[in-house]
């Protein structure tokens, strides 16, 4: 089961994973929590939040039962509980859920593990949205040293907490720090996602506005320019 839910929460951070233990060796309230986590994951997607929550609290219930509240095999249910309760902007049970995590992750998996990282990241945003720097900074870091040493300096994980950082050196006023940021979260989002990549488009919008925001408009231009030749290109 463990391998199961793992791999369910690290798709998208790791090619491959572990290999998922068969269905008909699990028994009935791990392979139901499985099954929930994954309907509610397209039930976020679908714009279904109610839902999802309930989902995700049932297959929570499920696995603590089981498993007990000291399993990694909480972790998938928990993170994706704490990135709906962001999303809906509630932003306290958000960070309840997130700090759970990020305990819990750190006690079972370890401080250096990938899903350390997304719990991290998690509980930065939370704070970030919310004003919270010096909270949120230094959790951002972390996340991106842990990203960058599993996952490699050209995941496009990494350039999402480099995108965040930027953000937030941006709405400090650390104009230089977030170009510098920006620019390094496009040459990877690019790399990794291929030009025609609505990311990169807006990465590098960002970019020209940190640019023209520091006085460097004509770095800025062709950037800008760069930007909406590749927005246009997508519609």
């Amino acid at each position: 089961m463990r391998n199961k839910l793992l791999q369910l929460a690290i798709a998208g951070v790791l090619a491959g994973g572990t290999t998922a233990v068969a269905e008909e060796s699990q028994p009935a309230p791990a392979d139901q929590a499985f099954s929930l986590i994954k309907e509610a994951g397209l039930s976020r997607e679908s714009g279904f939040s109610a839902r999802a929550e309930g989902q995700y609290r049932h297959a929570l219930s499920l696995l603590e039962r089981t498993s007990g509240k000291d399993n990694p095999d909480l972790i998938p249910a928990l993170n994706g509980l704490a990135e709906l309760y962001f999303a809906d902007g509630r932003y306290m049970e958000a960070e309840w859920v997130a700090r759970r995590s990020v305990a819990l992750t750190g006690k079972t998996l370890g401080e250096r593990h990938p899903l350390q990282a997304t719990a991290l990241n998690n509980l930065a945003a939370i704070y970030h949205v919310q004003g919270q720097y010096t909270k949120a900074e230094p959790l951002y870091l972390r996340a991106l040293e842990i990203r960058e040493k599993t996952l490699g300096l050209d995941h496009p994980f990494v350039a999402a907490t480099l995108a965040n950082l930027a953000e937030m050196d941006r709405a400090r006023g650390e104009y230089g720090r977030a170009a510098l940021r920006y620019a390094r979260a496009a040459a990877i989002r690019e790399k990794a996602l291929g030009e025609r990549n609505p990311q990169v488009a807006q990465t590098l919008a960002e970019y020209a506005a940190v640019l023209r925001e520091s006085g460097r408009k004509q770095e800025a231009e062709p950037i800008e320019a760069r930007s909406r030749a590749l927005l246009a290109a997508l519609r």
